[in-house]
């Protein structure tokens, strides 16, 4: 080729299309190296256009003949510029690795940066302890270092006396709260028998109250029976005397014989009957006063029950009241146990509730920082997000742009061929 080198014409030198073939093939507008190829095809291209001359062109001078315009025919097939679908995960990936890695990075040299900072605080120190006495000997290091040691030993001495101190005081406490809830089984054990005793009594009270009722309700039955007796004993007297007075007798008077006198005879009838009614009476009488003595001393008897009962109830009515005062008395000194604990227990739960609201609050606070940092990474993705598009778009049209420059290689390259 360098043969051909001195045959090239001022007109081939000149032409646009030379001039833009140079262009094309310079390095500056060759960003891919598939138009490699194509550089080295239009090179030859030239090459053999070299090998004209201008007398040639007009006619004089020998004929040469050029060689034979190879190309790379892959250039001709068309592009496949279809995008992997594992490209966009890979990216992805790639991109969440550098967040990854940038994170680290940024942790580590915030540790770093704080790590010096407090190495030159150090330094700092260092350095005012040297200028503030440099005639500080091994044996000042000693003593200071013996100095604070015994410092320390003097306020472990003390926390440990305020421990057995403290562990002691923890212990009365302990066997005080064992000795109150000795006193409190104690009392309602004692609640759990009176009660049980109560109980009792109120049974026996109320077999009592039903034999009172029982023997009340007897009572009143003897009572009717007295007056239904002395009723009776009233009709069959006067049915007695109605019959002794409504006495008729017939006499048959025989005349033949004696006839004694009529007024005698009716006396004697009369003097019979009224022994018979007295004798009656009497009897009746007697067996009425049996049987209201017999109810008299039942009645008695029932009366001196009824007496005791009362009495039994009187004493159950005392007891009762002691009891119920024992009750009330219980009831107020439990009252102000459960008071006491109850208020222990509402301070406690106060407390508790305070602690756990701090804690929701704090939570919170938390929860609104991550959130406000949430929106700022997600703010920082949507802006990445953007420039990513935006550099997307600037490689698309590139994308085309180089599409056109190789189509229109091609064309050029064809054109020569033809």
């Amino acid at each position: 080729m360098t043969s051909h080198s001195g045959n090239f014409s001022t007109s081939s030198l000149t032409s646009p299309k030379a001039s833009y073939r140079r262009r094309e093939c310079s390095p500056s507008h060759s960003p891919h190296s598939s138009r490699d190829g194509a550089c080295s095809s239009l090179t030859m291209g030239e090459a053999s256009k070299k090998s004209f001359s201008s007398s040639s062109l007009t006619g004089h001078g020998y004929y040469y003949t050029y060689p034979r315009v190879s190309f790379n025919e892959d250039l001709l097939e068309p592009l496949h510029l279809d995008v992997d679908p594992t490209l966009q995960e890979i990216r992805n990936k790639e991109k969440d690795d550098i967040k990854i890695l940038n994170n680290q990075f940024a942790a580590l040299i915030g540790k770093v940066q704080n790590l010096e900072q407090h190495n030159h605080v150090l330094a700092t120190r260092w350095n005012f302890l040297k200028e503030q006495d440099n005639s500080l000997s091994d044996l000042d290091i000693k003593l200071l270092y013996d100095r604070y040691m015994n410092k320390l030993n003097l306020e472990m001495r003390s926390i440990d006396a305020e421990k057995e101190q403290l562990d002691s005081e923890l212990d009365e406490v302990l066997v005080c709260m064992d000795s109150f809830r000795k006193k409190y089984e104690e009392e309602i054990n004692k609640r759990a028998g009176m009660e049980f005793n109560f109980t009792t009594l109120k049974k026996d009270l109320d077999n009592g109250f039903l034999h009172k009722t029982e023997l009340e309700s007897k009572l009143s039955g003897l009572h009717a029976w007295v007056e239904l007796m002395n009723t009776i004993h009233e009709q069959e007297l006067e049915e007695v005397m109605s019959q002794v007075k409504d006495v008729s007798v017939v006499l048959g008077i025989d005349n033949n014989r004696y006839m004694p006198d009529p007024h005698q005879i009716v006396e004697d009838v009369r003097a019979q009957y009224e022994y018979l009614a007295m004798k009656s009476w009497e009897e009746l009488e007697a067996l009425t006063r049996h049987k209201l003595n017999e109810r008299e001393e039942l009645c008695a008897k029932y009366g001196d029950h009824l007496l005791n009962d009362r009495r039994v109830i009187a004493e159950l009515n005392i007891q009762i009241q002691k009891l119920r005062s024992c009750i009330v008395s219980l009831k107020r000194g439990l009252r102000q146990a459960f008071s006491l604990i109850c208020d222990e227990n509402i301070k406690d739960a106060g407390l508790q509730g305070e602690t756990a609201l701090n804690d929701a609050k704090a939570k919170l606070a938390k929860l609104e920082d991550a959130l406000y940092n949430a929106r700022q990474d997600l703010a920082q993705l949507v802006k990445e997000y953007q420039e990513l598009m935006n550099t997307k778009l600037a490689l698309d049209i590139e994308i085309l742009t180089y599409r056109k420059l190789v189509y229109n290689t091609s064309s050029s390259i064809s054109c020569l061929k033809n």
